[in-house]
């Protein structure tokens, strides 16, 4: 489904919470609800979105040096073209109108060497790095060895509603914060993770209203696409990192980038708004 404006799909999803969650709590989440894209590939009747893709060269400022982990080059893992993708943001627009998304994911077959490197703690924040450019003056670098190279893949940006993750107990912390109106359950676990009883009535109702209206997290013959940017990202775990208020950029799990599994890169709320992408961090699913 195509949204007329993000007024109109709030207006869907406040339906909906309010269906499964009552007045007083649905209306919350509802207010909660941020806009986002799914990334898919560009097939015919879709169009890239302007120069966003997965892989393929870095676009970097002349003179940007490529980042680099404990000496060892990032692998660039997608390019999001903020520009192309129009006023659906408002508000959540970052400030930098490209944006090179690089992570630690050296390649054996490119001469990374396994024996005496340092153990690889995909916690560390300078495992990933995001690099801003402008889209005027950019020119194409590509991927030093050892750093992983995959061929480039534009894919088309369509706009969607998102809400917190809420699956089960990953759901994002943010959800605590609701007033339930002193609600009450018999298990000690509700009672000690106020998400979980809105986790399990609107949890389920939420992914098949994503993939039926949205076409979210699921396309062709793929199951499940976590491909995502901006919005609020679905959380498979739970991380410490979004305890405190954060902005989603992207989340990337398309195809063969890096050994399986996905990635979503954060930033701290004033981070995102200044452009300060130095405290932008890495969430690994299942690597």
């Amino acid at each position: 489904m195509s949204w007329a404006s993000f007024a109109e799909a709030c207006a869907r999803v406040r339906e909906l919470c309010v269906e499964h969650l009552g007045e007083h709590v649905g209306t919350q989440f509802a207010a909660l609800a941020k806009p986002g894209f799914g990334l898919r590939p560009v097939q015919p009747g879709r169009t890239a979105a302007g120069l966003g893709r997965w892989g393929g060269p870095a676009l970097l400022n002349p003179g940007t040096p490529w980042p680099e982990h404990d000496g060892v080059p990032l692998s660039l893992f997608a390019v999001l073209d903020v520009d192309a993708l129009g006023s659906w943001l408002g508000d959540e627009r970052p400030p930098d109108g490209l944006l090179n998304i690089f992570f630690f994911d050296p390649d054996i077959r490119r001469g990374y060497v396994l024996e005496g490197a340092p153990l690889l703690d995909l916690d560390d924040p300078r495992c990933c790095r995001i690099i801003p450019a402008d889209p005027a003056r950019a020119i194409e670098r590509a991927a030093p060895a050892p750093a992983s190279f995959h061929a480039p893949e534009p894919f088309s940006a369509v706009p969607v509603v998102t809400l917190p993750s809420m699956q089960g107990v990953s759901y994002d912390p943010v959800l605590d914060t609701v007033d339930y109106g002193g609600e009450t359950e018999d298990s000690l676990h509700y009672r000690s993770m106020p998400g979980w009883p809105a986790s399990d009535r609107l949890g389920d109702p939420w992914l098949e209203f994503c993939e039926r209206e949205q076409g979210l997290y699921k396309y062709e013959d793929v199951s499940f696409s976590p491909d995502q940017a901006f919005g609020w990202p679905i959380l498979e775990n739970s991380f410490p990192q979004l305890k405190k208020p954060y902005r989603h950029l992207i989340t990337i799990g398309h195809h063969d980038l890096g050994d399986g599994g996905y990635v979503h890169f954060v930033l701290p709320l004033k981070a995102f708004r200044d452009g300060d992408y130095e405290q932008a961090v890495a969430l690994v699913e299942g690597f």
